[in-house]
């Protein structure tokens, strides 16, 4: 991307192909095939079939054995240049010429249909924002006042009230965390929303995006599916043994959580012994909704590996890509740290945490709503739960 954005329109096209290329493989070789099956079922297919043994590839070069790796990673470009030569079948195809290609602004401005869309850029060179509105060209705001060093002092300053605010009492002030959210609003937030107010029609109580690095673009465009009857299961692991400390209220929680769930809904609960890496994979795949109270490790050099704790072995984000989950809607991840995998595998909405959180402090079901309904839980429980552990959840998708 070029330093200053003369071009928003070009620069978000450009952000969006580069926000994260496995992410982006990943979804392409998830691509919803319906149309290609009416058209022409046997390329699709042979499309489904290379992309599986793709993926397959991919995930056997998650290795740290340097002869396997070596080894894997040239089967991977042989099957990858085999996936590409289906792809260009498929794009001399009439109506498919644009098959897999990254989407145009005009694609991506669909993601802001229900309200604009915010693109925070940070680098060395300046750090500003676009906006996506719901229609016309995006508008370039300039941020002079913040640099990338003021960012990284930012998340140290963080880091470090989080950490002191954990040993406070409820009752006690984050004066620490107060006065850095009023930075952030300061510096970041209200340049935005004023440029917002004055180019939109946007009232204070409208809805906006905030697009960080996850795609939300290709979430909104490419992961709708058809409409089932929706289903929920609560899974629960409080019992992890050496793999981490005991969830003492994963149970009152789940039991909780269930009585919360419409009587329209079939309504699962999975725990305990029952709560194994197979039962959960079943799960998943069996529901449209789904709420996973347990523990999770993050794995940073093979991120791969990052995993939720089961009571037999860990849940892996690569067992989870690796399953079709056909009907997948809302995710809402109960003290485990936010884990794209689940994006990966088709889930529209997620509600997860930034960091580990006390597990105590935890109508129709429509996943478009989670983002206002996560809004409206924290404000719910602005006097029971402190600061630091409301401000933790974060919504990633539509």
């Amino acid at each position: 991307m070029c330093r200053t954005p003369a071009q928003p329109t070009t620069a978000i096209e450009l952000a969006e192909q580069g926000r994260g290329q496995q992410w982006s493989l990943a979804s392409r070789l998830r691509s919803p095939l319906e149309n290609l099956e009416s058209m022409n079922p046997n390329l699709a297919r042979s499309f489904s079939e290379f992309s599986k043994r793709l993926s397959d590839a991919q995930g056997s070069a998650a290795t740290t054995d340097r002869a396997t790796a070596d080894r894997a990673a040239t089967e991977y470009r042989r099957r990858s240049r085999q996936w590409e030569a289906v792809v260009a079948e498929i794009r001399n195809l009439q109506g498919f010429s644009r098959f897999l290609l990254p989407p145009s602004y005009e694609d991506l401005q669909t993601a802001a249909r229900h309200g604009p869309v915010i693109i925070l850029i940070a680098s060395e060179y300046s750090c500003s924002a676009i906006i996506v509105p719901t229609s016309g060209e995006p508008h370039h705001v300039p941020l002079p006042s913040v640099t990338l060093t003021d960012l990284n002092n930012l998340k140290d300053r963080f880091a470090r009230a989080i950490r002191q605010a954990s040993i406070m009492g409820l009752k006690e002030p984050r004066n620490d965390l107060i006065v850095l959210l009023r930075a952030v609003w300061d510096e970041i937030m209200l340049p935005i929303l004023s440029r917002l107010f004055l180019s939109t029609q946007l009232t204070p109580f409208g809805r906006m995006q905030i697009a960080l690095r996850s795609p939300a673009w290709r979430i909104s465009i490419s992961m709708m599916k058809k409409c089932v009857p929706p289903s929920f299961v609560a899974i629960g692991q409080g019992q992890p043994g050496a793999r981490g400390k005991e969830l003492l209220a994963v149970d009152s929680e789940l039991d909780l959580v269930r009585k919360l769930v419409p009587a329209t809904a079939n309504r699962t609960t999975i725990s305990g012994d029952a709560a194994t890496r197979a039962g959960a994979l079943e799960a998943l795949e069996q529901n449209t909704w789904v709420h996973l109270a347990c523990h999770g490790k993050q794995d940073h050099t093979q991120p791969y590996n990052s995993h939720f704790v089961m009571k037999d072995e860990p849940l892996t984000l690569l067992d989870i890509m690796d399953k079709d989950i056909p009907h997948a809607e809302f995710a809402f991840l109960s003290a485990v740290p936010y884990r794209p995998g689940l994006q990966f595998s088709g889930f529209k909405s997620v509600v997860g945490t930034l960091w580990e959180v006390d597990d105590a402090d935890g109508g129709v079901m429509d996943c478009t709503k989670a983002a206002w309904a996560l809004n409206r839980a924290t404000h719910a429980v602005k006097t029971k739960v402190p600061l630091e552990q409301r401000m933790v959840f974060i919504h990633i998708g539509v």
